[in-house]
C-alpha cells in the first residue's frame, strides 16, 4: 500500500506547478498574440490563461518554504489586473500559515478534489487505445467530451493542452470516430494522467478504465515510478481509478477570492 508523506506530496504539487507554467508557455507558443502569462507564487505557479477558464489558478503554493504574506500581494494584483478571480488550489500538507493568511483576506471555499496515486507496476497495452496522431482529432474529442458539443473555446482550450510537450495524448475510437480520450504527463518519473473524458453517446461502456490501464502501460514503458490523478470526491472518475488500483493520497481544497 502506498504510503503519502510530505517528499511526495512535495513531488506531486511540484508537477502540477509545473503543468500550469507549461499550459501557458503552450497557448502562448499557440497564440502569441494571448495575453496568457504566470508567475511564481509561494513555490508555485499562478497561471492566467483567460478569466473564465478552469485552467487560471494557482498550485503548488506553501509546499517548499514557509509562506510570507506579503508575497499574496503580487499574486493578488496579477489576477486583479486581468480582471479573473484569485483560485488556490492547496494542499493539506502546505504551509500552515498560507491557509490562515488566505482566510483573513476573506477567501471562500470553493471545492474539493481528491489526490490519488498508485505505484506503476508492469500493464499489457490495450489494442483499443491509441496515441493520438495529431492534435484535431484529439482536441475535438475532448471538447464534445467536456462540453457535449464542440464549441471554438473548448478546441482551443484542448489544443493548449495538447501542445504541452511532456505530454502525450491517447483516444479510443467506435469503429471510424473518437469515443473518448484522455492525457498523461511525463516528467521525472512520475505519470500524471489528465483529462480523461468520453463522449456522451459512448458513455457507462468502460472506455474510462481503458485508457487508465493504457496510460499506466505507457507510464511504466516510460520508466515512470508513480502514477497520479485528481478526481472529484465520489465520482464516477473517482471509482474508476480506484478499480485500476488508484488510493487516495490526500484531498485537495480550493480557497477562491472573487473578483468583483
Amino acid at each position: 500500500m502506498l504510503h503519502c508523506d510530505l517528499a511526495l506530496a512535495v513531488r506531486l504539487e511540484k508537477a502540477a506547478a509545473a503543468m500550469g507554467r507549461d499550459v501557458v508557455d503552450a497557448h502562448r507558443c499557440l497564440f502569441p498574440a494571448s495575453n496568457a502569462a504566470w508567475i511564481d507564487c509561494a513555490g508555485g505557479v499562478a497561471s492566467f490563461l483567460d478569466e473564465a477558464s478552469p485552467l487560471t489558478q494557482i498550485r503548488g503554493a506553501g509546499m517548499i518554504t514557509p509562506t510570507a504574506e506579503s508575497s499574496l500581494d503580487a499574486v493578488e494584483a496579477f489576477y486583479e489586473e486581468r480582471m479573473a478571480p484569485v483560485s488556490f488550489v492547496l494542499s493539506p500538507f502546505a504551509d500552515a500559515a498560507l491557509f490562515t493568511y488566505l482566510s483573513r483576506r476573506g477567501y471562500e471555499l470553493g471545492a474539493f478534489e481528491h489526490t490519488l496515486a498508485r505505484e506503476v507496476t508492469p500493464h499489457d497495452a490495450d489494442p483499443d487505445v491509441v496515441e493520438a496522431t495529431g492534435d484535431q482529432e484529439w482536441s475535438r474529442a475532448m471538447a464534445e467530451a467536456f462540453f457535449d458539443v464542440v464549441t471554438p473555446s473548448g478546441v482551443v482550450l484542448a489544443q493548449t493542452i495538447s501542445a504541452v510537450p511532456t505530454c502525450k495524448n491517447v483516444i479510443v475510437r467506435a469503429g471510424d470516430v473518437p469515443a473518448a480520450a484522455a492525457q498523461i504527463d511525463i516528467r521525472d518519473g512520475l505519470a500524471t494522467l489528465q483529462c480523461d473524458g468520453t463522449i456522451r453517446r459512448y458513455r457507462e461502456a468502460g472506455l474510462q478504465k481503458k485508457l487508465v490501464r493504457a496510460r499506466l502501460h505507457i507510464a511504466f514503458n516510460n520508466g515512470c515510478d508513480i502514477a497520479t490523478a485528481d478526481v472529484q470526491p465520489g465520482s464516477l472518475s473517482h471509482r474508476n481509478y480506484e478499480k485500476c488500483g488508484f488510493q487516495i493520497a490526500y484531498t485537495k481544497v480550493t480557497l477562491i477570492k472573487p473578483c468583483f
